[in-house]
């Protein structure tokens, strides 16, 4: 990595001193999403519930460029999740109120490398999850959640490998495109005391391959808890492929805590078909294996979830859509669709309806 990855800065650092100012734009934009939601199953009890963030998560942010000559720019972006619901921050916890919970950083980039410091995230969002069952499907499809100490309690999305988000404070990110088609990048984030390799530091190593058709990519993130003596790995590869009005994702990733060598392995595979410029339909499967019985540290159950997802576009900005997925766990152990409360069963199904828009 280092072989890609230094030259990039390199070719960076030395356009600096070059070019006087000229044009900068900023950018207000956002994404609205909320509906209504029906689970079969939470603790016992059918419900109905507003929901909100099912198909991409809520949101409003700056993003801006300064164009400093010399091929060279500056480039920011502030990012806050929120709730259209009750209207209360995003990716906040106990200890911290985040206004910008989902992006705050900047940097200087050029025609084909990067460089940013800030809270970002790490590249199994960016280079994977254009692969996952949840970017075609919704966020119930998001891999199951685990404790939140596992990523710092610092407002990350809990997703077990992290597909569906995870942010690192205090990092520096840089990424390169050395050909139209391949993109590289490495992510550092500092951890709780000074030096390489400290407690809740972050490792994260990505590449991607791109055509007009298809994607492949691959990514290994490594976090060292602050807690306990311990790193939890996660390697993911994917790929998706058009065919036509067909578009075929898949997406393997391994998950590791070497404290107890505990493993989880997800598989998505998904298919959807564009009827037509303003329907589309798909259908999605998750296959969860681990391994140590129920004292697996990630999950107690190996477990099967099915999706199915309809959206309609009414125009550019907005569409709406309906889906239901379906969860069933082994050895009677109890189901969890992520976001959901546990069944008191071994299955667990929702079926929602919902409006987006973005801005």
């Amino acid at each position: 990595m280092k072989s890609t990855v230094y030259p990039a800065i390199a070719a960076i650092a030395a356009t600096i001193a070059t070019g006087a100012h000229a044009q900068s734009s900023v950018t207000l934009y956002g994404i609205l999403d909320i509906g209504v939601q029906y689970t079969s199953n939470q603790g016992g009890h059918a419900s109905v519930q507003e929901a909100s963030s099912m198909m991409r998560g809520n949101r409003w942010g700056l993003r801006g460029v300064e164009d400093i000559g010399g091929g060279l720019k500056v480039v920011f972006k502030l990012e806050s999740g929120f709730s259209p619901s009750t209207g209360a921050l995003g990716q906040s916890s106990a200890t911290a109120q985040r206004i910008f919970g989902r992006y705050a950083y900047v940097g200087v980039a050029n025609d084909v490398a990067q460089i940013t410091l800030g809270r970002q995230t790490d590249f199994m969002l960016d280079y994977l999850q254009t692969t996952a069952n949840s970017w075609y499907g919704t966020s119930l499809q998001f891999h199951p959640a685990i404790n939140a100490n596992f990523f710092g309690n610092n407002g990350s999305n809990p997703s077990l490998d992290r597909i569906g988000g995870g942010e690192v404070d205090n990092s520096v990110r840089a990424t390169w495109a050395p050909v139209e088609s391949l993109h590289v990048g490495a992510m550092y984030g500092f951890g709780d005391a000074p030096g390489i390799g400290s407690p809740n530091s972050t490792q994260s190593y990505g590449a991607t391959w791109t055509t007009k058709s298809s994607l492949v990519g691959a990514v290994y993130t490594a976090r060292k808890d602050n807690l306990m003596p311990g790193t939890l790995r996660t390697l993911g590869i994917g790929g998706t492929a058009t065919l036509g009005p067909f578009i075929v994702n898949a997406l393997y990733t391994n998950s590791r805590w070497t404290l107890t060598g505990d493993v989880a392995s997800i598989y998505d595979v998904g298919v959807r078909y564009n009827i037509s410029p303003f329907q589309v339909v798909g259908v999605e499967y998750t296959f969860l294996d681990k391994n140590n019985g129920p004292k697996n540290v990630f999950y107690a159950s190996i477990r099967n979830t099915y999706g199915v997802i309809y959206d309609y576009r009414l125009s550019k900005a907005t569409d709406i859509y309906a889906t239901y997925v379906f969860q069933h766990a082994s050895g009677n152990r109890p189901a969890q669709l992520f976001g959901m409360s546990l069944s008191s069963g071994s299955s667990q199904g929702v079926a929602a309806i919902g409006i987006r828009h973005y801005f």
